[in-house]
Formats: C-alpha cells, sequence, structure tokens
C-alpha cells in the first residue's frame, strides 16, 4: 500500500483505534523515511476526527460547506470592491450548510461511539469555518480556528489572489451605482452637487480604506500560516528524530537488560561454586585436624 494510501487509511480509523493502527503500520514499512512519516502522524482530537469522517463519510456536505464558504468569500469581495452582492443571502445560506453538516457530525459521533458534548461541536463549527484554502482534508489531527473577520483565511480567492486584485479585474473601483436625486420642489434650494461629490468622494476613500485594511490582515494571516507550517514541519521533524533516538535508546535498553539477566544467571553460578570450595576446603581442614591428632 502507498504512504499516503496508509494515511488516509489510519485518518479513518476511531480515536481509539489510531495508536495501535499507526504503531503496526510503521512495523510493517521498510523505508525508514516512510517509518519516520508514520510515527509522526498525531492521533487525531475528537473534533478533528469528527470533521475528517464527515470528508470520508459524507463527502457530498462536506463540498456543500466548502462551496458555501467560496460563495460567501466571493460575495464579501464583491462587496469590499464596491460591487453588489446579497451578503445577507449568502451568509444564510452558508449558516444552512453549516447546520446541516453539524446535524450529520452528530451522527458519526454517535456512531463513531463519541461523546457530543458542547466543546466538541463548538471546536467542530469553528473547523468547518476554516476549512476553505487547506488541503489536507480528511487528515487534520487537530481543530481549526478561523482568523477572524468572517474567517478571512476562508474568504481568501483560490489561486492567492488578493481583493485588490479582484477589484482590478473590473474598471478602477466602480462604486456602487447611486440612484438619481428626485427633481427638486419648486422652490427648494438647489442641491449642493460639490458637497455631494466631495461626500461620494470620502465614501469611496474609505471604502477603499477598509479594503486595504483588509489586505493587510490578509497579509498577516498569510504570514502567519506560513510560519505556522514551518513551525509544524520543524515539530514533525524533531518528533521523529526524538522517535528514533527512543527506538535506539529502547534497543540498547533491551540488549543492557538481557546482558543484566546473564550476568546475574553467571553470578549466581559463580556464589554456588564459591559456597562448594568453601564447604570443601573446610572438610579438608578438618580431615588434616584430625589426622593430625592420631599421629
Amino acid at each position: 500500500m502507498a504512504l499516503a494510501d496508509e494515511i488516509e487509511r489510519l485518518y479513518q480509523l476511531t480515536p481509539s483505534e489510531f495508536t495501535a493502527a499507526r504503531n503496526a503500520a510503521a512495523a510493517q514499512l521498510k523505508s525508514a523515511a516512510d517509518k519516520a512519516a508514520i510515527r509522526a502522524l498525531q492521533k487525531p482530537t475528537t473534533p478533528a476526527w469528527a470533521v475528517n469522517q464527515l470528508f470520508w463519510k459524507r463527502r457530498k456536505v462536506f463540498q456543500q460547506v466548502l462551496d458555501a464558504a467560496r460563495k460567501l468569500r466571493d460575495a464579501h469581495a464583491l462587496q469590499l470592491a464596491g460591487r453588489f452582492a446579497d451578503v445577507q443571502s449568502v451568509e444564510r445560506h452558508h449558516s444552512e450548510t453549516l447546520k446541516k453538516a453539524a446535524d450529520e457530525i452528530r451522527d458519526l459521533l454517535r456512531s463513531g461511539g463519541e461523546k457530543e458534548t458542547p466543546a466538541t461541536m463548538n471546536a467542530v463549527l469553528e473547523t468547518l469555518q476554516a476549512l476553505p484554502g487547506r488541503d489536507d482534508h480528511g487528515r487534520l489531527a487537530k481543530p481549526l480556528k478561523p482568523l477572524g473577520f468572517e474567517a478571512l483565511a476562508g474568504l481568501m480567492p483560490r489561486g492567492g489572489a488578493t481583493i485588490a486584485r479582484l477589484a482590478e479585474a473590473r474598471p478602477a473601483f466602480a462604486p456602487a451605482a447611486v440612484p438619481a436625486p428626485a427633481p427638486a420642489k419648486r422652490g427648494a434650494p438647489a442641491p449642493d452637487k460639490a458637497a455631494m461629490l466631495q461626500a461620494r468622494r470620502r465614501e469611496i476613500a474609505a471604502q477603499q480604506k477598509a479594503v486595504a485594511a483588509v489586505e493587510r490582515e490578509l497579509r498577516k494571516a498569510a504570514v502567519a500560516e506560513r510560519e505556522a507550517r514551518a513551525d509544524q514541519s520543524r515539530a514533525e521533524m524533531t518528533l521523529a528524530r526524538v522517535q528514533r533516538e527512543r527506538k535506539e535508546l529502547q534497543a540498547r535498553l533491551d540488549e543492557l537488560t538481557v546482558r543484566r539477566d546473564e550476568l546475574a544467571v553467571e553470578f549466581d553460578q559463580r556464589r554456588k561454586e564459591l559456597e562448594r570450595a568453601s564447604a570443601e576446603r573446610e572438610r579438608l581442614e578438618s580431615r588434616v585436624r584430625d589426622m593430625k591428632k592420631k599421629y
């Protein structure tokens, strides 16, 4: 079985089965690198396992969660770029999809013999909201956290495009259309067009400032994600090294234990031989004393 297939098989098991199955799988592999990769796998927590099972066993619902999150991301991107988007409707659909997924996960928890606690379900919902943009579906070891402002990581357009680039694909920051003002009543003062224009400019500037602020947050989130992935990679390498060293030390300990037992047996034999020799010496000394008394 290929390494990737073996990893996927392990993450479809229940948490109680995971550790023993992982160790058994590592023992059967011949490649040292594959062994280290398997041993480095972390046992999933209950929320992570539940979301994994949604991917493996209820794939249609899992995909609906991703699709709803992408629609929500696109709607927010359009709104931030000054375009019309029915955000409320998209958010409502996203919430309904999350509720449906949560119901499915409750069923998976019950069938897997896991407890459906409020803490578990809160972690499950946060993980579902943070899923877009990841590529480790079905192999989570820990629950995820959305990155603020409606999970900005989930709102990042696919392919790394930023909101600014979405705006550049259209006419330069096209604001939403404003209805034409109603004809002024006779005798009413004429509207101050310069003031209206200035107010509109301020509104556009505020929107552009909001877009820039969101982009800064996105860049920070991307940097944080890269650093977290690097930390995770270093931690996995360290764990693999420590596990190798532990295995070597265990082997050495086993050798020393066998040698200790051998020496204990040898010591016991030497002790018995010494006791026999001492007894023989005492016997002979006694005989010599008896012979001297006679002669």
